[in-house]
């Protein structure tokens, strides 16, 4: 097995619900790789709406199209599905929501909110083990069976729109979304255990399963108290600590006790180093700042540089403004630039703290320094204002 440390796991679906159910000893694949629809005309139909949910999906501006971060994920997927690697399509949205899916056709979309929920490749694994778990014992394709005879034609393809887009459509629409396609406690629970066999399969830490309850809870429940409002996880996961204990109990007993690894040298951190300002960007944009303060906090103990760490301390405190946050703001972005490296916005947005202070002067040294660090900047004519008035 390698040696990683388990630590937080991302969200292993938003359509997770209930609690888990006695174990067996194993499950087994009800699919085998290769797997093409059946001669039944609803499988059939099921699949040509699908198809053509992904065909519209590729040309989304939401999808992530970095060849590195792509190319990380799909290693990663076809390292945990094994032969059924090349079933599989894997599409990275940008959303920071809490989230991983699978159709029937094998295609599997990752939020990028999930990349920075997690520490480790194992703790990504467990989620894609979970999801190809729910492809192999056909759970989507018996949802969607089961939505077909509840809904008008065409809902398959707008409840897939919904999702691709959770954040930006009424919270309360996506619940209703969410309530239709949620599996149910047994789908659930296959899934958590077929997940975490696939999981050892591929030489990963088994764990790291479980490890996403307790650190969905811990999220919700910095999110409670920073907000004093629940987000939509816990809303429709009620059951998530006894799940956690339950996985954990049963992982303890197959596997035996988890060590401690060292996980320094994980592919998973030194991704999230190099893309972390894109990918916490649209988590700041959230405004949900209990839960971002929560993250931040994780992404120090697990090995993100710690000056764009400080950096999205500094943009949180800024965007959030209450009383003493310009100067929580302020201190933040000054942390960044003394640990070397720092995003050169840190300085731009020192620049901008000193025009409400009055202290141009400070304002103008910090705007040049944006601009001699990041010439091309797009807002370049905006700061050369700043710095010819008078």
């Amino acid at each position: 097995m390698k040696a990683r440390s388990p630590g937080l796991v991302a969200l292993l679906s938003l359509f997770v619900t209930g609690t888990v159910t006695a174990a067996p000893e194993t499950i087994e694949h009800k699919i085998p790789p290769g797997y093409e629809p059946q001669e039944a005309r609803d499988e059939q139909g099921i699949w040509m709406e699908l198809v053509e949910y992904e065909t519209m999906l590729q040309k989304s501006p939401l999808l992530v199209t970095d060849p590195d971060i792509n190319i990380y994920l799909r290693t990663l997927v076809c390292e945990v599905a094994g032969d059924y690697c090349n079933d599989i399509r894997v599409y990275l949205v940008r959303n920071p929501g809490f989230n991983a899916s699978m159709t029937a056709t094998g295609m599997m979309q990752i939020w990028t909110g999930l990349l920075v929920r997690t520490t480790s490749e194992d703790e990504l694994a467990a989620v894609i083990g979970h999801e190809i778990a729910h492809y192999t014992r056909m759970h989507t394709l018996e949802r969607f069976r089961s939505i077909k005879a509840k809904l008008a034609a065409g809902s398959i393809f707008d409840l897939g729109l919904i999702l691709a887009t959770g954040y930006s459509v009424p919270a309360g629409q996506l619940m209703a979304a969410m309530s239709v396609l949620a599996y149910s406690r047994d789908q659930e629970s296959e899934a958590d255990f077929l997940g975490v066999q696939i999981m050892a399969e591929a030489e990963m830490d088994p764990h790291a399963a479980y490890q996403v309850w307790n650190h969905v809870v811990d999220e919700e429940e910095a999110a409670t108290v920073k907000q004093r409002e629940p987000g939509i996880f816990s809303k429709t996961h009620p059951d998530s600590e006894k799940r956690a204990k339950e996985l954990e109990e049963w992982v303890n007993d197959k596997y035996g006790p988890g060590d401690p690894f060292d996980s320094s040298a994980d592919r998973h951190i030194a991704v999230l180093n190099k893309h972390y300002l894109f990918l916490m960007e649209d988590q700041i944009d959230t405004n949900r700042f209990g839960r971002t303060e929560d993250m931040l906090r994780r992404h120090v103990s697990m090995g993100i540089e710690e000056s764009l760490v400080h950096y999205f301390h500094g943009e949180m405190y800024r965007q959030r403004d209450e009383e003493g946050d310009r100067e929580r703001a302020a201190d933040a972005y000054l942390k960044s630039i003394a640990l070397g490296n720092p995003p050169p916005e840190a300085y731009k947005n020192l620049g901008y703290l000193s025009l409400k202070t009055d202290d141009v002067a400070q304002a103008r040294n910090y705007f040049s320094e944006y601009l001699e660090i990041k010439p091309d900047a797009s807002d370049r004519a905006m700061i050369e204002f700043y710095l010819e008035e008078e």
